[in-house]
């Protein structure tokens, strides 16, 4: 390791180190509070730039409040000695700049209302007033409650019709309601339609709506309808075992199940080109080998101050020239 991979990996122990410098799939990091998990993400932040050469400006990182997102983008500064941070927001705050650039996709403009506890209460007064309920039917506090229970838990496509439902059909549903808690939770999603308010509930379904649709539109421009399919077909395959298994779904345990079907259950991929980093092409071999990329300030990458850095990077651009059997490619 160099110098600069030394400073990056100075004082963290060996599940942060591991943490940090796996660069390839998914990393999960589970530890309590106070653990150094913003240690480990902030220092995975400047290995990923200084050592792997990755553009600051294609890394996104989230977080639960302002005060940590500033944080982190103090302490990224201090490793990589950099003003461009990359993206750093909290989850709400990068769904809000997201629904302004997209807004018209989900029938919003783009100065829509993000509501608090205040916004939503103001509403719920309007819906007592309007059906003359009482905080004998319901507080305001267990409505609150109640309403993202139900946005989150009982009725997650609730986001589907705001989106696709005019005013008026809101409305209807609204005033056709003789449940207390459906005259409320549909009071309310009127209100936020005439409005144009989004709860954080309505910011994070609808930016995830939006990913969906974008990368279904990307996949039909493409032509790629195998792929559309696959998409659709695991869709299908979560909600299914969503449906059959309830609250007891998750992640771990689906993956698990999916496991369990045999080789035979998949159809025949045939050839298709690998899509790799320089790094986990090290010690493989391949017929024909297509290096993108290799410009300056990208290989070698820009973040590379050393000499003993450039050597790395120049270590890296001898090794993947024998990974190519027959011929080695670099396009410009």
């Amino acid at each position: 390791m160099d110098g600069g991979t030394d400073e990056i990996l100075a004082g963290l122990n060996r599940a942060q180190r591991e943490a940090v410098t796996q660069t390839e799939g998914y990393v999960r990091v589970i530890a309590g509070a106070g653990t150094g998990k913003t240690r480990a993400l902030t220092h995975r932040f400047a290995y990923l730039v200084n050592e792997v050469g990755i553009l600051p400006g294609n890394i996104l990182c989230v977080t639960f409040t302002n005060k940590s997102a500033s944080e982190m983008r103090r302490r990224i500064h201090e490793l990589t000695g950099d003003n461009d941070t990359g993206y750093i927001n909290t989850f709400h705050g990068f769904c809000v700049s997201v629904l302004q650039e997209d807004s018209f996709a989900v029938q919003y403009p783009r100065s829509f209302l993000v509501l608090d506890n205040s916004d939503i209460d103001a509403m719920l007064k309007l819906i007592y007033e309007e059906r003359n309920l009482s905080l004998r039917d319901m507080t305001f506090g267990k409505a609150r409650d109640m309403i993202e229970m139900r946005k989150i838990y009982n009725e997650p496509q609730y986001y589907l019709d705001m989106i696709a439902m005019s005013q008026e059909a809101i409305e209807e549903k609204y005033r056709n309601a003789t449940e207390v808690a459906d005259i409320i939770f549909y009071g309310y999603l009127y209100q936020e339609k005439k409005c144009f308010g989004l709860d954080y509930n309505d910011l994070i379904k609808f930016t995830l709506y939006i990913f969906e649709e974008r990368y279904e539109e990307m996949l039909r421009t493409e032509g790629s309808q195998e792929r559309l399919d696959n998409l659709a077909e695991l869709k299908q395959s979560i909600y299914e075992y969503e449906t059959s298994c309830g609250e007891e779904a998750m992640l771990e345990h689906y993956l698990a199940h999916v496991a369990l079907f045999s080789n035979s259950d998949t159809a025949e991929q045939g050839d298709k080109a690998k899509l790799m980093t320089v790094h986990a092409a090290k010690g493989l071999e391949f017929p024909y080998v297509f290096l993108c990329g290799l410009n300056e300030g990208v290989f070698p990458s820009r973040k590379t101050r050393t000499e003993q850095g450039m050597e790395e990077e120049r270590r890296l651009a001898f090794v993947v020239r024998g990974c190519g059997e027959r011929s080695l490619s670099h396009p410009i």
